[in-house]
């Protein structure tokens, strides 16, 4: 059985980065009837869409959580009158909800095409469900903007080697299309081409600058590039962990002494809060169902707020609390604790782990003697301790016994505990 998990997730948009970065190659063109040949150039287009896993739609099946994604796009030649479409699709697995949001994960898509010189217009959409984003915009390329390539920022380059989707030559480079770097990342990564070198004894001379949006250079750093090959590929990291929080510009600029030309590119960039603090969506899972935490009546309180009053209270509440623990308590409870159709965190074992955490010594039972039930007592360091009783022998244990000032103990529940775990408890429970 399939569980539709669109409670979590009640927005309707879709809201993605669409990165598009250019490339150009030359191509030799024979023409046997005329026996001449000619060199062209010729242009792909890559783009590098990044959607934020909660904008998705998911479904819990038994493989674990998944979305499918649908992607339509064309690219209009604006010249021509010609347009180029396709479809993708793309299945996407998380690991937990509570995962995702502590990493605050992303989905790539990448894909591209080979275009002539122009002017274009691209649309691509992405589709979950119900769910639906568009993205359109305008792109023109002319030879002349293009002596090297655009610049891929990204936030990891490595060596490939199990022949990943995002690799170029022999490294794989994971796009970073929205250009914004929480504070947990220390290195900016890119990779751009050179084109139109001419090999020499001489080298490339390149400079990276990082300047504010005051326009002050905070960073500059430069290398010496030799050059082997008419065109050539460069991938280097910059170290950001130094920068405040706030929006940047990169500058790349590349003299050749050869021919005393200066070429270069520049992009945009923002340093952003940590991902710790950004606990900000009312569809993050869990993240309402705070009732654990509160007394019965604090808790009424909080659903009669207005819409804006329970946003306000549960931010509070989250910059009080640890999200990302809760979130982990809250997925262990729904695998570990389900019971016949009842979600496993809203269960009396399930209840209790997500409010006291895991326990740090259990007892588990065979049965006695036949009047007696299976039962688990959870205890915890701080002294405090929980007796749990399968009472119908279904697998569905509930909470008879407790030291916990926070939880209720059942006395008339006592009578399905062994004689071995009444001893084991204070004095004077069962008078």
């Amino acid at each position: 059985m399939i569980l539709l998990l669109s409670s979590l997730f009640l927005t309707q948009t879709i809201d993605f980065h669409v990165d598009p970065v250019v490339y150009r190659s030359t191509v030799t063109i024979e023409d046997t009837i005329t026996e001449t040949v000619k060199q062209e150039d010729i242009f792909y287009i890559e783009f590098n869409c990044e959607i934020p896993y909660h904008e998705l739609y998911y479904e819990e099946s038994d493989s674990g959580i998944i979305t499918r994604a649908i992607i339509p796009f064309e690219i209009v030649n604006l010249d021509r009158a010609d347009t180029l479409a396709d479809t993708l699709y793309r299945l996407f697995t998380l690991p937990s909800f509570s995962e995702a949001a502590r990493q605050q994960m992303s989905f790539l898509i990448q894909f591209g095409m080979h275009v002539l010189e122009g002017n274009y217009k691209y649309r691509i959409s992405i589709l979950s469900k119900d769910k639906r984003g568009t993205i359109e915009r305008s792109q023109t390329i002319n030879r002349t903007d293009y002596p090297m390539s655009d610049i891929l920022l990204a936030k990891e380059i490595v060596t490939d080697t199990v022949g990943d989707h995002l690799r170029k030559g022999d490294l794989k480079i994971v796009p970073l299309p929205s250009h914004n770097f929480s504070e947990r990342y220390i290195t900016l990564y890119l990779y751009y081409e050179i084109y139109d070198i001419t090999p020499d004894a001489n080298e490339l001379e390149v400079t990276y600058e990082i300047v504010n949006i005051q326009g002050e250079k905070l960073h500059q750093i430069s290398r010496h590039i030799t050059k082997r090959h008419t065109s050539q590929a460069v991938n280097v990291g910059l170290n950001i962990a130094q920068l405040e929080r706030g929006e940047y510009q990169l500058n790349i600029k590349i003299y050749d002494p050869s021919t005393e030309s200066t070429i270069g590119k520049d992009l945009a960039f923002e340093i952003t809060k940590q991902v710790s603090d950004d606990i900000s969506y009312e569809d993050l899972p869990y993240y309402d169902k705070i009732d654990y935490f509160l007394r019965a009546g604090d808790y009424k309180k909080f659903l009669e707020l207005p819409k804006k009053g329970k946003e306000i209270f549960l931010q509070k509440f989250w910059s009080q609390h640890d999200y990302h623990e809760t979130a982990e308590r809250f997925t262990y409870a729904d695998e570990h604790f389900k019971e016949g159709y009842k979600p496993g965190h809203k269960t009396d074992r399930g209840r209790i782990h997500i409010k006291f955490g895991p326990y740090d010594e259990i007892t588990t039972s065979v049965i006695e003697v036949w009047e007696s039930k299976s039962y688990e007592t959870w205890q915890y360091d701080n002294g405090i301790r929980f007796v749990f009783v399968d009472i119908r022998s279904t697998a569905e244990f509930t909470l008879v016994w407790t030291n916990s000032s926070e939880e209720q103990s059942q006395p008339t529940l006592f009578e399905y505990l062994p004689e071995s775990v009444k001893r084991d408890l204070p004095a004077g429970t069962f008078n």
